[in-house]
């Protein structure tokens, strides 16, 4: 008897040997890790492209606030001479229960400064940041206020104006077109060491708000330092000739070299702005230099991101240093 054997059975199936599983498992290992590593740089771009884009955000946004207001200085509606205005007895600012009229009524200085310190009469939020200045700008608000009782408002004509916040038209002034009516603004914008969002710089300022009242108002936060400078026309041509920090002797009543024809013609602005939160594998260590000489670069030396910005504003109203 004879018997076929077939020959094309299939071979019994075999599992993976040691050596291919573990091969397996460093080749899916190398994927997942280029995966993760690729995530992660990806997170860490979007991160930085975010902080990027909230700083100059928030630069912007502060330049943007401040520039019209500079310009405003020493505009007082129909007139721009601070010596045509009357501030009539009676009237007082408060700041937190503190009289500070003489402060903010002293509308013959339309625009000035401090410098690398905080001198106001009125409390910081927090504690007012280091080696950061302070500008102080006084004037009428850039459009025309109805009468409004509680305000401390300003009526001018070409040739005259005064201060009242009782909500009736002054006596001897006529209503528009011979005289106008705007809101005074005073505001003093500086650098707090805290903000509204917690452990971070901001740009503030006091302001005259609704009932003679002087209230801090925060700008916007992450700005870490302030510096002004101004421009100055020295002999009268209408053309800056040099640019000063506040506290120059130039501009400094009772000083040696004081020039009391001087002329602020602009303004210079800078500004050091940082992120918000900090980044991974991020240094910054600077240096940024601000524009006082007397101040050296500053070396952050941690994982915010910043950025140093500056401006300059032409005022329009000025008339006397």
């Amino acid at each position: 008897m004879t018997f076929n054997v077939n020959k094309s059975m299939p071979r019994r199936h075999q599992g993976f040997t040691l050596i291919e599983l573990m091969i397996s498992m460093s080749i899916g290992l190398v994927l997942v890790l280029g995966a993760v590593t690729i995530y992660g740089q990806g997170r860490s771009n979007f991160r930085t492209a975010e902080n990027i884009a909230r700083i100059q955000e928030n630069a912007r946004f502060a330049m943007d606030l401040m520039s019209p207001d500079i310009r405003l200085a020493g505009f007082w509606g129909r007139t721009n001479e601070t010596a045509f205005l009357t501030v009539p007895a009676g009237i007082a600012v408060n700041c937190g229960g503190v009289d500070v009229t003489a402060w903010a009524l002293n509308l013959g200085t339309e625009i000035t400064a401090v410098d690398d310190n905080y001198n106001l009469p009125c409390p910081p939020f927090f504690a007012a940041q280091p080696n950061t200045d302070v500008l102080v700008l006084r004037h009428a608000s850039g459009q025309p206020s109805l009468l409004q009782a509680g305000n401390l408002q300003v009526q001018t004509t070409r040739t005259s104006g005064t201060l009242f916040n009782d909500g009736f038209m002054p006596a001897g002034f006529l209503p528009a077109p011979s005289s106008v009516t705007h809101d005074l603004a005073v505001h003093a914008y500086y650098v707090d060491q805290s903000s509204s969002v917690g452990n971070l710089p901001s740009l503030r300022r006091q302001t005259l708000v609704a009932g003679n009242q002087i209230q801090d108002q925060e700008i916007i936060p992450g700005v870490e330092n302030l510096q002004v400078q101004f421009g100055v026309d020295t002999n009268n041509d209408g053309t800056v000739e040099r640019y000063l920090d506040p506290d120059a002797a130039l501009l400094t009543p009772g000083a040696a070299g004081f020039n009391p024809t001087a002329t602020i013609l602009s303004v210079r602005l800078w500004m050091l702005v940082r992120a918000e939160y900090p980044e991974v594998l991020y240094n910054d260590v600077g240096p940024y230099t601000p524009p006082d000489a007397n101040l050296p670069p500053i070396v952050p030396n941690d994982a915010m991101r910043r950025m140093q910005i500056s401006t300059t504003i032409f005022l329009r109203n000025q008339r006397g240093g």
